[in-house]
Parts: C-alpha cells; structure tokens; sequence
C-alpha cells in the first residue's frame, strides 16, 4: 500500500511539472500579443506590430514585450551574468518612482551606428516588460527627449 501511495505521488509530481513546462510556451505566446500600452507620435512613428514601432526620421526603433520572468529573477540573472546581454548593465534606475534595470550599448545595422538600450519593468510576480528602444547616436536632444518621454509613458500605463 505504502508503495502504491508513493507511486500516486511521484505520478502526481511529475504530471505537474510537464504540466507547467507545457504552459511556459503558451504563456510566452499569450503575453506577446498582449499591448504594452505606449504614448507614442504617430506622425513620428509608424507601428510595425503590436508592439514595435520603426521611425525613419529619427532612426529609431521601439520595441515592448510582456516577458514571462519575474522581475527579481531577470535581475539576479543580469547580475550573474551581464556579459550575456552583450550590453552594459547601468543597474537599477528609478524612473517615475518605480525601480527599472537598465541596459545600455551601441550596435551596428546597416551601416549605421545606434545606441541601445533595454529597460525591465516590473508588471506582476511572474511578469515584466521588456521595453527596447534603439536610436541613432548622432540623433539630436529633442529626439533622445521624445524616447525618454515614450519610456515614462510605458511605466505609467502599464
């Protein structure tokens, strides 16, 4: 009987597990058609998809996505190992009085030189927002100004 009782358990554990690696695929999928709300010119910038939106004048790419990681644990994962995001971790920033890890680099596409930056934003315990914006760095103050505003309005919004 005691065996039998132990079996039931072990059954029962390992049905769970497969359960929720099932559900990590599915949640992935839900939370990317999900709208991250964004404050954003559209005479300025054109929307690709849900959630990314290009302009050509400024070069500038806009890109937000639920992701299904908690805060807490990116965070740990940044700290591990930032060289993995092949970016430099700015650290915590407080933005509209909420803590946002920051990350920041320079990439190349198409011949021209951009800057980078990602930001995580808390949403939920197994939630956050990975809010991506990327601009030319020779762009002028008012555009750099124009995405740190969309970057408030993703944390406000959302």
């Amino acid at each position: 009987m005691k065996n039998i009782c132990i079996s039931f358990i072990v059954l029962f554990i390992s049905f769970t597990m497969n359960a929720q690696e099932k559900a990590g695929p599915n949640r992935l999928f839900e939370l990317q058609k999900k709208k991250v709300e964004i404050d954003i010119n559209k005479d300025v910038f054109t929307s690709v998809t849900t959630n990314m939106y290009v302009s050509k004048k400024p070069q500038a790419l806009i890109v937000g996505l639920f992701i299904p990681i908690s805060y807490e644990t990116k965070k740990t994962k940044i700290n591990n190992n930032p060289a993995a995001e092949r970016m430099e971790f700015k650290g915590e920033q407080m933005i509209n009085s909420e803590n946002v890890l920051l990350l920041t680099g320079t990439i190349i596409k198409k011949g021209i030189e951009f800057t980078k930056q990602k930001y995580y934003i808390k949403q939920d315990e197994n939630t956050c927002i990975e809010l991506t914006t990327m601009l030319a760095v020779n762009a002028d103050a008012k555009d750099k100004m124009m995405l740190m505003k969309i970057v408030h309005s993703v944390i406000e919004k959302n």
